[in-house]
């Protein structure tokens, strides 16, 4: 697709990544069934997840220009906090290390959490939690966020204050939110984006929340977005796009490339 001439002032460059691999995607993957069930209500991500983060990280790292990222928002969901911590966290925290970590201690535990070690502010932007960028609302506990209070304990240097409740008040049991729903609160979702001041923000999502925003722009985009396959079987996905707002309030994509680095097993 060619660019227009658009005032680089009025760009904005989105990454989108989806989190990495949770113990409800192995359970699921193995049975179905299993995406019912609440012993992966609000799952951590398995090792191999926080490997795909890592490996993403090193990605970014090793790039020939250096990704400057000014922000990072995040679904307020364990598996993609966890993500953006491994993505964007530079180094580990201790006792002797200035401020707050960005994420306390994991001791692990066989099945549910892997373990890992507290993580430092130290090089990485800011990370703000919002409710928008949630995982389709209902039914698989596997998307039920836990209370505000558990958040700020794990993860003290995101900002949360962007959620507005301590327990959740979106997800329920006995309803599952509709495409058209997903797609509308994709939408604004992303004109929210656009009314942020920082330039390059860096989402860590779902698989069908990015799939169904992205398909509120049909065919400006990647036909790797348009497909049901280009990211529900990847299970972290770096994306790049350069969105122009036009006069009817909504989004144009100018330009997205997508690399993906993963598939599931």
């Amino acid at each position: 697709m060619t660019l227009g001439a658009v005032p680089f002032r009025h760009t904005k460059v989105i990454h989108l990544i989806r989190h990495g691999q949770g113990f409800h995607n192995v359970a699921g993957h193995k049975d179905p069934t299993q995406y019912l069930s609440f012993d992966w209500e609000d799952a951590h991500l398995t090792e191999f997840g926080w490997q795909q983060a890592e490996a993403l990280h090193r990605h970014i790292q090793n790039l020939p220009e250096q990704l400057q990222i000014d922000l990072v928002v995040s679904s307020p969901l364990t598996r993609t906090l966890e993500t953006a911590t491994g993505v964007f966290a530079c180094q580990a925290w201790s006792d002797d290390s200035q401020g707050i970590p960005l994420m306390r201690e994991q001791s692990g535990h066989q099945d549910r959490q892997a373990k890992r070690q507290a993580m430092s502010t130290a090089g990485c932007p800011p990370l703000i939690a919002h409710e928008l960028c949630r995982e389709h609302l209902g039914r698989h506990p596997c998307d039920k966020r836990q209370t505000l209070s558990h958040y700020k304990k794990q993860f003290p240097a995101v900002d949360f204050s962007l959620i507005e409740t301590e327990e959740d008040e979106l997800w329920g049991p006995d309803f599952r939110e509709e495409k058209d729903q997903i797609k509308a609160r994709g939408l604004k979702f992303m004109q929210w984006l656009m009314t942020r001041p920082e330039q390059r923000i860096a989402v860590v999502s779902h698989s069908s929340f990015l799939f169904f925003t992205m398909a509120n722009f049909g065919l400006h985009t990647s036909a790797l977005i348009q497909m049901p396959s280009g990211l529900t079987n990847v299970s972290t996905t770096a994306c790049q796009s350069s969105w122009q707002p036009s006069l009817d309030s909504s989004l144009r994509i100018g330009r997205l490339s997508q690399e993906n680095l993963w598939t599931q097993p």
